[in-house]
């Protein structure tokens, strides 16, 4: 029987164990990553495409070209693709990124000999019907009419121009207008010369029995995207221009918030610093118990919330602070930011604050590596970002090996005042 008057046993974390995926490259070019888990009837397909925004040489093209492919294929309209899927309680969605594009199929195994057909139509025989065309545009400038009237967008559009230049595909979000000149026929070019199936990576993970994974790669390998005659590499992006003023404001007349962001550009998620800059962002900004939690929200009252983050693209990676905050505070709180970072620079990590830093990021990732699709998702991460396979061992004998004394140093190699750019959308008192 339980007893409740002891607490539960702890164990130290000294290595992870994730599903080993299985990798086929079929005769189409492309390659299947399969991650077998009898445990839930279910099973999850990702079609990752190397068509993000990176490739882009119209703004917009790559989003909505993504977004086309459910408008309609050969066989099947708009109405009838959402209608089949709903049927069998299924989902169908797509994720436009930075650097790639994919779709994904959740759905019970017993369906998918139901549904495969259907998603590989939509896939490889899209229409790009006029009508749902120009209905997709203009939600679609609509939307980024109404998101453009929130501080939080306009501050992360500014910032990330800042950083990476005004035309570099990291950037987020559109311009006003962005959209207007962009034709089908822009989209239609998009897709022939980026959804290509030698470029194609397929995740397949649940419920696969041998039947299940003869007739995965049997469908699959039917699939035959080719790049159009015109050329399908874009040239590659390069860094332009970064803005002279380190600090920008973005004026929103009667705005009582101001929304703030700064930041720069970090390592490559591959970099050997990454791993404990993972560790030093957690205390600084990055969970709920974090230094800009305490001082900014819980001590000043300036915010009800204040974070950082570290977000890992295929070709660099992105620290930022964010939050948004009465107007009034705007300089006050980036003061905060600032001696909160002098902290870090100046004065090692109280070993006890440490110790708990490290505890919260094992026990998260132990969570974050729950089910079978998370942790596909990680096993995606390491094919797609071109990392060891050991990389999640790394992570965890980095959190647990990493030193007051280290962090101390990577503050101040990393978070220099004169490296941070910093944009406002707002006002300032």
């Amino acid at each position: 029987m339980l007893d409740r008057t002891k607490a539960p046993e702890t164990y130290e974390i000294d290595a992870i164990t994730l599903q080993v995926a299985e990798v086929n490259h079929l005769r189409n070019g492309a390659r299947m990553h399969m991650i077998k888990s009898e445990t839930q009837p279910v099973i999850r397909l990702d079609f990752v495409f190397k068509a993000g925004k990176w490739f882009e040489s119209k703004t917009g093209a790559s989003d909505l070209a993504a977004k086309m492919l459910l408008e309609g294929s050969l066989n099947h309209t708009a109405k009838q693709i959402a209608d089949k899927v709903a049927f069998y309680g299924a989902s169908f969605e797509n994720n436009h990124g930075y650097d790639r594009t994919e779709f994904t199929l959740y759905c019970l195994s017993k369906y998918v000999e139901e549904l495969l057909p259907l998603v590989l139509d939509v896939l490889q025989n899209p229409v790009f019907p006029e009508e749902e065309y120009n209905l997709l545009k203009k939600r679609t400038i609509q939307n980024i009419k109404v998101q453009r009237q929130k501080n939080s967008y306009l501050a992360t559009h500014s910032f990330t121009k800042q950083l990476f230049g005004e035309q570099h595909p990291y950037v987020f979000g559109f311009d006003e207008g962005d959209l207007e000149s962009l034709t089908k026929e822009d989209l239609q070019q998009f897709y022939r010369s980026r959804f290509i199936t030698q470029e194609l990576e397929v995740f397949a993970c649940g419920a696969i029995d041998d039947y299940m994974q003869r007739y995965l790669e049997r469908e699959i390998q039917q699939l035959n995207i080719q790049p159009s005659k015109a050329s399908h590499t874009f040239p590659q992006k390069e860094e332009t221009a970064r803005a002279a003023e380190k600090t920008n404001l973005v004026l929103v007349e009667d705005s009582l918030q101001s929304s703030i962001r700064m930041g720069r550009i970090f390592p490559h998620i591959s970099d050997q610093d990454y791993l404990q800059l993972l560790v030093l962002n957690e205390v600084f900004g990055g969970y709920f118990g974090s230094r800009l939690m305490r001082n900014i929200r819980e001590d000043k009252g300036y915010t009800y919330g204040i974070y950082s983050v570290i977000s890992p693209k295929e070709e660099t990676s992105l620290f930022y602070i964010g939050t948004d905050v009465g107007y009034t505070f705007t300089d006050k709180t980036i003061a905060e930011i600032v001696k909160e970072i002098k902290t870090l620079q100046q004065e090692e990590i109280p070993e006890e604050e440490l110790s708990t830093v490290k505890n919260y990021m094992l026990g998260k990732f132990l969570n974050d590596i729950n089910t079978i699709f998370d942790q596909c998702d990680r096993y995606k991460r390491i094919v797609l970002y071109g990392l060891s396979h050991n990389h999640y061992n790394d992570f965890v004998t980095t959190i647990r090996t990493t030193t007051s004394a280290e962090l101390l140093n990577l503050a101040n190699q990393y978070l220099q005042e004169e490296d941070l750019y910093t944009a406002i959308a707002g006002r300032k008192e």
